[in-house]
């Protein structure tokens, strides 16, 4: 299963393959709030299972950054 960000029901980001990925990638582009016993999504972010990417990307063609988020 593939795993995604989501705001609402929009896809921001390339798939991942595990949910754990999605949230590395996530917490490297600085969207992941510390503190707490969890680490948490900022603003209205979900991780949510997706349909893979129809094609295969890089590593960098559809990640998002803090400064420039993927759409």
């Amino acid at each position: 299963m593939a795993y995604a960000l989501f705001k609402d029901d929009e896809k921001l980001s390339r798939t991942f393959s595990t949910k754990e990925e999605a949230l590395k990638k996530a917490d490297d582009a600085g969207l992941v709030e510390s503190g707490g016993a969890q680490p948490r999504l900022e603003d209205d972010l979900k991780i949510k299972p997706c349909s893979p990417d129809p094609e295969p990307r890089c590593e960098d063609d559809l990640d998002w950054t803090s400064e420039n988020p993927a759409s």
